[in-house]
Formats: structure tokens, sequence, C-alpha cells
């Protein structure tokens, strides 16, 4: 196992040719300097992994706390931000303080990311569930409502999960299958196939595929 998750910078999107020859969208994922900073046990944690320190900031911006364990771990980055992986077994090289690269995605056919979607604030029922709209004209006033929200006087309440207004978007998604299309170990980015969660500059978990699609047998 090369690696069981990175994290990753979103730049933006763009498009690709495959090797078929069909030119596709990706999403081109920059992997920022990161750091092994703890090492996970079953005896201690309860679990196998690792956790990274990612996004640097200024020393005197850093909590005491944060300052003594990154030194403790032989990290001179001044990170602010942390995240744990699981794994079965600890990936060879990931020792204390080891850099992580993009190159340990070489080989991966495909990853799963996860990330926080764009929030769109308090929105209707068209936008967030994609409901129809009542007609426009003829006096109808019934344009963009919900319609009817429960019955009569049985069972006389509003069921849960109706498709109401509220806030829509700024929550965890993962999409997964998003097959690698290229790797550059120059500039520390991957184009992956496909769109992801989140905004641009946006930082996301990018995993090892846990469903690799077959290739599709030739006709």
């Amino acid at each position: 196992m090369t690696t069981a998750g990175l994290i990753a910078k979103k730049i933006g999107m763009t498009r690709m040719v495959t090797p078929e020859g069909q030119m596709t969208a990706v999403t081109l994922l920059q992997i920022t300097p990161q750091k092994v900073t703890k090492i996970l046990t079953a005896d201690r944690d309860g679990y196998t992994g690792y956790q990274i320190g990612y996004f640097e900031k200024r020393e005197k911006r850093l909590a005491k706390p944060d300052i003594s364990r990154l030194r403790k771990a032989s990290v001179d980055n001044n990170f602010t931000r942390f995240k744990e992986f699981r794994a079965d077994a600890l990936p060879a090289g990931y020792d204390l303080g080891a850099p992580l690269a993009v190159s340990a995605f070489e080989g991966i056919p495909s990853v799963d990311v996860t990330g926080i979607t764009k929030g769109r604030g308090f929105t209707g029922t068209p936008v967030r569930w994609n409901t129809a709209v009542g007609r426009m004209t003829h006096g109808s006033r019934h344009h963009r409502r919900p319609g009817s929200l429960g019955m009569r006087a049985t069972p006389g309440r509003v069921f849960k999960n109706r498709p109401n207004p509220g806030h829509y978007g700024d929550e965890q998604v993962t999409i997964q299958n998003l097959k690698i299309l290229d790797i550059d170990t120059v500039n520390s980015v991957i184009a992956v196939q496909g769109a992801v969660p989140g905004h641009r500059d946006g930082y996301l978990c990018v995993y090892p595929s846990l469903k690799i699609k077959a290739p599709k047998a030739k006709k």
C-alpha cells in the first residue's frame, strides 16, 4: 500500500484528452506541503493510521501546545490543520515527520475525494430539491411555493424528510471512483476525471478508491 490518503487543494477545472482520444473535463488537485505529525497505533489509539499536518501559518499564530507537539515530532513547519487517516497497516516510509508527496498516488487508478460543498444559503424547493414551479400567469399566486405540507386530521402532522425550503449546500460529500488521468510530480498536481465538491482553493481529502471499476469489455 502506497498511501491511505492525503490532503489536496482544489486548483480548478480544465479539460484533457483521454488515452481513448475523447475530450473530458478534469479537476486539478495540488498536493500541498504536508508531513506526518503522529503515528496511530492499535494499542494506544484503538486503531492504526497516521495524522497529517498541513496549511502553514506564522509561528506566533499557533497555540503553544501545537508548537510543542510539532517540534516533538521533528516537524519544522508551522501547521495549523491536522487530519487522521486510518489504515490496516502503516504504509512504508510514513515515519514521524516524513514529508508526503504526490508520488504516493503513482500506480493508483482511481481515487475517492471528500470535501465540503459550496454553501448556497437559504433556498426554495426548486433550487434545493429540483421541484417543478407553478404557473406564472393568470393570478395563480403559486409560483415557487412548496405546495401543501400535510393532509387532514389524520395523521395531522407534516412528515419528516419532506423536501422543504432550507439551508442548501455546505455539507460533507464524497465522490467515488474518479479516474486519475495524469500525475505532475514537478508541480505536485494530479488530474482526476470529473468534478469534486468545494470551491477553488478549498482543501479535500483524497483516498485510493474502495470500489475500483472493472474495465469495459471491448465489443
